[in-house]
């Protein structure tokens, strides 16, 4: 081998190592960096009052979280806003008491935010939960009465589905005192997994009332549930579908085909519809016709009239969606003038009310909230008394002539001749 040959060879070899050292470096470095990136978990929301205390990882955007949520319910139409890192949360589910009510409670109550896809904790997302009850003092309101024990119970819901891989507990270092109650800081972290080889198709809905039964059928096939979300799975391809409504109800769409490519969802629109009815009264033998129209159900038969202590009608109306609207008209040739009015539900002031009118009626509105309930409109004066108004213009009437009279001893004071001029 001749020495030119010799040196062309080792200096093939020389090159080719060190080509394939860079390249292993490169690997290393990129596999390093990878393993290391751990996307910062938020603790709390932004604006401090609620602890980050659920970590949900693997295959966990909210939807699936959502839909193995077992026994909870949407609860969107009552939840207000909260926002970590400046957005909104994606789903909002509520587990009421065996003696609460849906948005009222006693309840647990968890918001859930989609945080996109992470190569250490996959498509994940993170939740607040609590527990809540509501006081009225005198505008009702939730109050947090405990963080822990309602992470418990959307640990056990989640249990009871079979998609959680593993459960652990992260501290996030987020102890302390949210909203006057105490939060320990551990969080519990689940890893799901994710649904078979084909593809998720997701139908939420949002409007029905806690705990309706809703089905949707796809390509011939039906799965019914009192959650907010039916989900099937199905390969790609063109499916048509069709919404079974509750009775009382709209939806909006209530039929479609839906194309999946992918992972796929739909929304459901439930509303109740707005209907109106008259209820004929009696009162000094004569009658009056009262018009209630709104998407609350009101027993026309069940409405009363009184004129003790005002106007008074009572009545009972059922709400059979998450919220309702009742417009009342009211003639007023049966209310005193210049009315104000208090709007009572369940005995308790419903400060949601508003009044209106024109020259003919009072049109009173005010909102309604899942379930049958007794009702009492009252319209009464809001002017002063009469006697009151005569005193008042008896004393206005009295500084006035006081006045008038020390004016006019004022100006014969200046106009008495003196005894200077009396004699000139």
């Amino acid at each position: 081998m001749s020495y030119l040959l010799r040196n062309t060879i080792l200096s093939v070899l020389l090159c080719a190592l060190v080509l394939s050292g860079l390249a292993w470096h490169s690997s290393v470095a990129k596999t390093l960096l990878q393993s290391g990136t751990r996307p910062s978990i938020p603790v709390q929301t932004d604006d401090g009052l609620d602890p980050i205390s659920l970590i949900f990882t693997g295959y966990a955007p909210s939807w699936w979280v959502a839909a193995n949520m077992e026994g909870w319910s949407d609860s969107a139409y009552c939840s207000g806003p909260k926002r970590v890192d400046g957005n909104a949360y994606n789903y909002t589910l509520e587990h009421p008491d065996a003696t609460g009510l849906a948005c009222i409670g006693p309840r647990d109550h968890i918001r859930i935010w989609d945080m996109g896809y992470s190569p250490s904790l996959g498509e994940w997302s993170i939740a607040s939960a609590h527990h809540e009850h509501t006081v009225c003092n005198p505008v009702c309101h939730h109050v947090i009465d405990g963080w822990n024990y309602a992470e418990t119970d959307a640990r056990s819901a989640l249990l009871n589905s079979q998609v959680v891989a593993s459960v652990t507990n992260s501290t996030l270092a987020n102890a302390g005192y949210y909203q006057s109650v105490y939060y320990n800081g551990n969080a519990t972290l689940f890893q799901l997994k994710p649904p078979s080889t084909h593809y998720p198709v997701v139908f939420n809905e949002d409007g029905l009332g806690n705990q309706t039964s809703w089905a949707v059928t796809i390509n011939g096939t039906t799965s019914s549930s009192t959650r907010p979300d039916i989900v099937f799975e199905k390969l790609d391809g063109v499916y048509p579908f069709n919404v079974s409504i509750p009775a009382g109800f709209i939806a909006s769409p209530s039929s479609g085909t839906i194309i999946v490519s992918g992972g796929v969802s739909q929304n459901i629109h439930f509303r109740t519809q707005w209907t109106t009815t008259t209820a004929k009264v009696s009162m000094t033998g004569q009658s009056f016709s009262i018009k209630f129209y709104g998407n609350a159900t009101v027993a026309t038969s069940s409405v009363v009239l009184s004129m003790i202590g005002g106007t008074v009608i009572s009545f009972t109306a059922s709400e059979i969606g998450a919220i309702g609207a009742i417009n009342v008209t009211i003639p007023k040739s049966i209310a005193p003038f210049s009315a104000s009015s208090t709007v009572y539900v369940d005995g308790s002031n419903d400060y949601s009310q508003k009044l209106s009118s024109d020259s003919s009626n009072y049109y009173l509105y005010f909102l309604l909230l899942y379930g049958t309930h007794s009702v009492q409109l009252k319209l009464s004066t809001s002017s002063i008394s009469f006697l009151q108004y005569l005193a008042g213009g008896a004393i206005a009437t009295g500084i006035f002539v006081a006045v008038f009279v020390a004016f006019r001893s004022k100006m014969r004071r200046r106009h008495v001749p003196t005894m200077d001029n009396a004699s000139r």
